[in-house]
């Protein structure tokens, strides 16, 4: 029998060596088509987003949430950042990413052990750097606290230690800015979270409607398998995998509800799609799945094409 296409891409071991080429082939032809960086922003940034991509291989790797090809989900994630022209760049978005990937990690590591305040005060502490740059993502911390009761690393002492570890960089920045005379400034950021405006339905923006459409096909077939099929998992990695579902579902109800953050929160939501469809696509292996595997690839082509003309 002939091997299916998404078994032969999931299985080759030159896919991650590809998938690098192709992403960075899509920067550059963002790059000269509409830039909106300079050049060595858009290297940074480049630079920035692989580094967030090898993270993503050392969680997997840690925690071995995806049990075959440890690195697909990284070649994922720098496909979808590569079709997204308008987040190459730094910027609050890819920084965040990188401050929440290393509080999942800390989280992570947290699980079921006794002591385990150090980890949840530096995660929530990375958390709280995160919230100053994007200050919306303060609603993901009650996920993250639910997630930790999962990982049965929370009690009385760890839940202190987490709110000591997210009051630190937000009371530093608070502080700072009362003693320069911008307390206002602090005052806006504050109501962000609880200030609802448009929806992304009342707020329309083509790209980001076709770009969050597919994500959320992406997201919510990969999510359903990882649901039916969680039995065939160890304890421990259907705790894991369940948490990505839920954070990542949050995400996309705030880039609903707050459509103006959408280009920062994207980075990090590609993080928690890009972990369940690497589980989707290494662990399917029916018509279906190929079939839906090669639509997601061809799907890249309008998202990349649309974000840029518009």
């Amino acid at each position: 029998m002939v091997d299916r296409f998404q078994k032969k891409v999931v299985t080759n071991q030159l896919t991650l060596t590809a998938g690098i080429l192709i992403s960075i082939l899509l920067w550059a032809a963002g790059y000269i088509i509409q830039p909106i960086a300079t050049l060595w922003e858009t290297i940074g940034a480049y630079a920035l987003y692989a580094f967030i991509g090898y993270l993503l291989i050392v969680l997997n790797k840690s925690f071995s949430i995806i049990r075959l090809r440890a690195s697909f989900q990284t070649v994922i994630f720098m496909l979808f950042v590569g079709v997204s022209p308008k987040i190459h760049t730094i910027y609050a978005g890819n920084i965040t990413t990188l401050c929440f990937l290393a509080a999942l990690y800390l989280c992570f590591r947290s699980f079921q052990l006794k002591r385990t305040s150090g980890f949840l005060f530096h995660a929530f502490m990375f958390l709280g750097f995160g919230c100053i740059l994007i200050p919306v993502i303060v609603w993901l911390i009650p996920f993250i606290w639910f997630a930790c009761i999962k990982f049965r690393s929370l009690n009385i002492k760890s839940f202190i230690a987490s709110v000591f570890g997210w009051s630190i960089p937000i009371g530093g920045y608070a502080i700072y800015l009362y003693l320069n005379n911008r307390w206002s400034e602090f005052l806006y950021k504050a109501m962000i979270p609880v200030t609802l405006r448009d929806t992304i339905l009342d707020n329309y923006q083509f790209p980001a409607v076709v770009t969050l459409s597919c994500l959320f096909i992406v997201f919510f077939v990969s999510a359903t398998h990882a649901i039916l099929n969680s039995l065939d998992e160890k304890v421990q990695a259907r705790v894991y995998l369940n948490h990505i579902i839920i954070t990542t579902s949050a995400l996309f109800a705030l880039m609903f509800f707050f459509p103006a953050d959408i280009r920062y929160l994207i980075p990090i939501t590609l993080l928690g799609v890009s972990f369940l469809f690497g589980h989707f696509a290494t662990l399917t292996h029916s018509k279906w799945s190929n079939i839906f595997f090669i639509l997601v690839l061809l799907c890249t082509i309008p998202i990349f094409i649309i974000n840029l003309l518009y």
